[in-house]
């Protein structure tokens, strides 16, 4: 089970100019994250500021960032979730490289631009599920879509 406290607060807080904490799963497991991502997925989509996708990025049974897709409210066609979360976790991690990272997000394989952000993070792997945490698919490693 997750808190959900600090769910709705800013990756950044401009006022303290310090990333606030993320909340991790009591008991880490694939099942936990992908909730993480779903829930993320009905959290932007209930704020109306983007589809209904959500995705946490993983590495040693901790997440290292996460986002829902925001494009609507930001204004910005790159404002998806896997983009963010990628975002996110190379600010946290302080680094651009994420190999040894795997990403968790709702829907089928991601779309061609932020499967191509994976594989330039270097995202080892990249696990879905469509509504259930239990139905978790590895889609192996980002592929390069090309430019």
């Amino acid at each position: 089970m997750l808190t959900r406290r600090r769910f709705l607060v800013p990756a950044f807080d401009p006022v303290t100019d310090r990333l606030t904490p993320i909340e991790q799963p009591e008991t880490p497991s694939p099942r936990a994250f992908m909730a993480r991502a779903l829930e993320l997925a009905r959290l932007g989509s209930r704020r109306n500021e983007g589809t209904p996708y959500g995705c946490v990025i993983v590495k040693d049974n901790r997440i290292a960032g996460e986002g829902w897709n925001r494009a609507s409210v930001r204004h910005d066609a790159t404002a998806h979730a896997e983009i963010e979360a990628i975002q996110e976790a190379c600010r946290r991690e302080q680094r651009r490289d994420l190999a040894g990272y795997v990403m968790y997000t709702n829907g089928g394989r991601p779309c061609p631009m932020c499967e191509t952000a994976a594989y330039w993070a270097r995202i080892d792997r990249i696990f879905t599920a469509v509504s259930s945490p239990d139905e978790i698919t590895d889609r192996g490693a980002p592929k390069y879509g090309g430019c």
